[in-house]
């Protein structure tokens, strides 16, 4: 045998054995820095009426719990990944139809308030308490929302696994509920 071919076949196993660390152990781990980090990007994605980007953050094995009060009427749903991605596209597109009505001049306004972050000891997980509020036009529509979510480090990625959460929504006008009012306690 070759001296190179020795050699390749080490640097081989030392790859995989790195490859089977970062699966196993390095891309499994999260800290606090990486959650919020999430919740930057989604929020990005939210501005950005990205509708993919949006669901790339979703586990394979995602449950999606929801409450939502819109115009008297209550409704309770649990979605997995691709029924919840199916919703975000219907909202995207919802808030480019209502955009488009409008001659396209309203925008949308997004802002989030993470209440707590509780990191599992074994660092694969973590639990997120917060409020959002997304507002379209000031106050033409607006969600406002209140959440539980468990996020997971999945190959590297953060992904949301569970999220329960209770939405109202408003429409328009006086009924619609101030950004400053939502995150008064």
């Amino acid at each position: 045998m070759r001296a190179g071919a020795g050699m390749k076949q080490i640097a081989i196993v030392i790859a995989l054995c790195v490859g089977a660390w970062f699966f196993f152990v390095g891309g499994r781990k999260l800290d606090e820095a990486m959650v919020r980090d999430y919740y930057q990007k989604d929020a990005h994605a939210i501005y950005s009426r990205d509708a993919d980007a949006i669901c790339k953050k979703l586990s394979r094995k995602a449950v999606i719990e929801s409450k939502v009060t819109a115009m008297g009427r209550t409704v309770e749903t649990t979605q997995n990944r691709d029924e919840a991605c199916d919703s975000v596209k219907e909202n995207v597109e919802l808030f480019r139809t209502v955009g488009d009505r409008m001659g396209g001049i309203l925008t949308i306004e997004y802002d989030y308030h993470i209440d707590s972050i509780e990191v599992a000891t074994d660092r694969k997980s973590a639990t997120v308490t917060g409020t959002s509020v997304l507002k379209m036009g000031e106050s033409v529509l607006q969600y406002k929302s209140n959440f539980t979510q468990r996020l997971e480090r999945e190959l590297g990625q953060m992904r949301l696994v569970h999220s329960s959460g209770v939405t109202v929504v408003r429409l328009g006008g006086a009924g619609a509920m101030s950004q400053s009012d939502f995150f008064r306690k």
